[in-house]
């Protein structure tokens, strides 16, 4: 039998844990949450600035509509490809301008052989000089191959235009009325012109490719990366140089935040100088009545004025440093990424070309693993940076059996140019200077080698252009 007193114990201890039980219950019930368990922390919030520069930008991906009956590219044939059995060569010359006289001269020079040799023009064969068809005509009747250059286009452009049009305009643009209406310099040279030779201008190709030989021939220039069929015609007529749309983009960004900061400075010196002059006058008011007043406010503002120039010092210090951390990551990000691409891939051709650590000048702030110099646009002008130079960096990085040369004209103030992948023949003709030719033989070893020859040109009478 149990005792009163283990019974008391018993009803005592039990009474205990009941409400211990109860009130750890309420406690639990009380402290609960009800929100959704998170099973990752969360993460602050980052906020990127984008600009135009980080828009998806592409170069001969579009469609742009095809240049009404343009022949694109041609074929070099195989029976004019120079080698040391056939003993032939390839006399590839530059912009003539209707310069026939120069033109006779050169082929003299090169001892043009007309069993062995052939003649290819760069383009741009007529306009300025006063033998555009006698010239067209020249390099006919040796069946010389050419590229349209923007010359040409332009020619054959205004001949369409005349063609189309029909009673009193056509009567008004006839040869009674030429004269003393006067007319634009490219329909002068097309009514110089027979249909023959305005068919033999329509027929040249926009590049030429000689693939045995690892060459193309265009008269103005190609862009890097682009294969030919998606090359832009008019790129390739009339480009000479290529700008950088992400760059360009990114520095006028950063010029806008430059004149808003510079902004904002000016704005704070003004605050600073009006709170300086309201304070000094509220110190020439109190000084009448205190003389101690203006020696010991003039010591305390100068104390924090000089706090606020530490504290914007130390500011300034600090993002140096960080900037300067900045540039040495990306420094070695660059190296590594250098690295990685030289290492990863195809092997490296058995023959290189040294490649010049210092870039050309006007090449220098060109960087192609720089992200904002992976788009790049073909302008006619001397805005961006020369495709040549581009070309030869680009081709010096790829493997050697994708390699390719390119012979071209049209940049005349350049003058004659010669690259380890580029030759520029057009050394300004018509404007009193040289004539040019490349001309290419085949060597023993089944190689090629080539030579310059360059004739002496004199201006023509301004009346002619």
């Amino acid at each position: 039998m149990i005792s009163a007193a283990q019974r008391r114990f018993l009803v005592l201890a039990s009474s205990l844990f009941f409400v211990s039980s109860l009130y750890i219950c309420i406690s639990r019930l009380v402290s609960m949450s009800y929100k959704p368990l998170a099973l990752h922390p969360e993460e602050p919030e980052v906020k990127i600035e984008l600009s135009r520069a980080d828009l998806s930008m592409a170069y001969g991906t579009y469609g742009r509509p095809a240049y009404d009956g343009i022949n694109l590219m041609g074929e070099l044939p195989v029976e004019y490809i120079p080698t040391y059995e056939n003993r032939r060569r390839l006399i590839i010359i530059g912009d003539i301008h209707g310069m026939l006289d120069p033109l006779n001269a050169l082929l003299k020079k090169t001892a043009f052989d007309p069993v062995h040799d052939h003649v290819i023009a760069v383009g741009d064969i007529v306009n300025k000089g006063p033998k555009s068809a006698e010239c067209v005509a020249r390099l006919m009747e040796l069946n010389a191959s050419s590229v349209r250059g923007n010359h040409e286009d332009r020619v054959l452009v205004a001949w369409a235009g005349f063609q189309q049009q029909e009673g009193v305009e056509a009567y008004l643009d006839s040869d009674t009325f030429q004269v003393k209406r006067g007319e634009s310099n490219d329909l002068k040279t097309a009514r110089s012109l027979n249909e023959t030779q305005i068919q033999w201008l329509r027929n040249l190709p926009v590049i030429l490719t000689i693939e045995s030989m690892s060459m193309y021939i265009v008269h103005a220039g190609l862009v890097p990366g682009v294969p030919l069929h998606s090359q832009d015609p008019w790129a390739v007529m009339n480009m000479r140089t290529m700008r950088f749309p992400r760059e360009e983009f990114r520095q006028k960004e950063i010029e806008r935040k430059k004149k808003a900061e510079e902004k904002e400075r000016k704005k704070k010196e003004e605050e600073e100088k009006k709170k300086k002059n309201e304070f000094q006058q509220r110190s020439e008011v109190k000084s009448t009545a205190d003389p101690d007043f203006d020696r010991n406010a003039e010591a305390g503002y100068l104390a924090a004025a000089a706090n606020q120039a530490e504290a914007d010092q130390s500011g300034s210090a600090s993002k140096a440093k960080v900037s300067g951390a900045l540039s040495v990551t990306q420094a070695a990000a660059q190296t590594h990424a250098n690295t990685k691409s030289q290492t990863a891939g195809w092997k490296p051709p058995t023959t290189t070309v040294a490649v010049p650590e210092v870039p050309p000048p006007d090449l220098a702030g060109f960087e192609p693993s720089n992200p904002d110099h992976d788009i790049w646009i073909p302008v006619d002008n001397r805005d961006g940076k020369p495709w040549a130079h581009i070309w030869n960096h680009f081709q010096k990085q790829s493997h050697g059996s994708y390699r390719r040369s390119i012979v071209y004209g049209h940049d005349a103030k350049r003058g004659y140019q010669e690259d380890s992948y580029t030759f520029g023949l057009d050394s300004g003709c018509v404007k009193g200077h040289a004539l040019s030719a490349l001309v290419i033989a085949a060597t023993e070893d089944g190689g090629w080698n080539h030579t310059t020859i360059q004739v002496m040109c004199k201006e023509p009478k301004s009346s002619w252009w």
